[in-house]
């Protein structure tokens, strides 16, 4: 569409955006494998090593720590082990902020690559052909932020989440707010087991009040989130008669 001639401003920032997808797409590409070859990844991609790395990088680890926390979930490194790292690493406050910011800035980066890059394809290809994938495309787009709540309480930090809802419609501040939200639950039990396990002294037991209590709680928490996910998702899976 075009006024006097002129093209709409909109729809030629639009076109730019996407002229600048393979720029961006490279300059990713590039920063990945500066990164990996930097910080030797390859060889420090385990418990002791990332913790070797974050320690030998003081005063500045909790920045190191979130960098490579980022890093670990395109890397599909079970984000679970950073959570619990840096629930031995830091202070149990200091670890949640931490584990918190870099969950939802690892989360958000996968789903805005697979949304800018990859999502009008699956569109194309999956979610038009499949009723049920249509389904939950729709779900997310009305209702996205209760959805990516309870998805965050039932599934966390699983890897295939962020990168499956970013192929579909969800609004990007419903994405990043139930992400944010149902991810704080996972990751204060996760730094509060984490935490009592690294102060546990020679003749301590993890049996004790505080972990009991703790325990419970999760199971509650999950209790809920299944049911809320069953109410959610109970009916909205269904094929309808053709």
């Amino acid at each position: 569409m075009t006024v006097a001639g002129l093209p709409l401003p909109g729809r030629s920032a639009g076109v730019r955006l996407r002229s600048l997808r393979p720029v961006l797409l490279v300059l990713l590409v590039t920063a990945g494998v500066w990164a990996h070859g930097h910080f030797d990844l390859g060889s420090r991609l385990t418990f002791d090593g990332i913790r070797a790395l974050v320690e030998a990088h003081a005063p500045y680890s909790p920045l190191v720590f979130i960098g490579i926390f980022v890093a670990c979930i395109f890397l599909r490194f079970p984000s679970i082990m950073l959570v619990v790292l840096g629930g031995i690493l830091f202070q149990r406050l200091h670890a949640f902020v931490l584990s918190w910011i870099a969950a939802v800035i690892g989360t958000t980066s996968t789903f805005l690559l697979m949304r800018y890059f990859a999502r009008d394809a699956l569109q194309r290809s999956l979610i038009s052909r499949f009723a049920r994938l249509r389904r939950f495309d729709e779900r997310l787009e009305r209702h996205g932020f209760v959805t990516m709540l309870v998805l965050r309480l039932l599934l966390f930090l699983a890897p295939p989440l962020n990168w499956a809802v970013g192929a579909t419609r969800v609004r990007v501040h419903h994405y990043v707010g139930g992400t944010a939200l149902g991810v704080i639950p996972g990751i204060a039990v996760i730094v509060f087991f984490a935490d009592s396990i690294a102060s546990l002294g020679p003749g301590d037991t993890l049996l004790n009040t505080q972990t009991l209590v703790g325990a419970s709680l999760v199971a509650a928490l999950l209790v809920v989130a299944t049911i809320a996910g069953r109410r959610l998702f109970g009916g909205s899976t269904r094929i309808p008669p053709q």
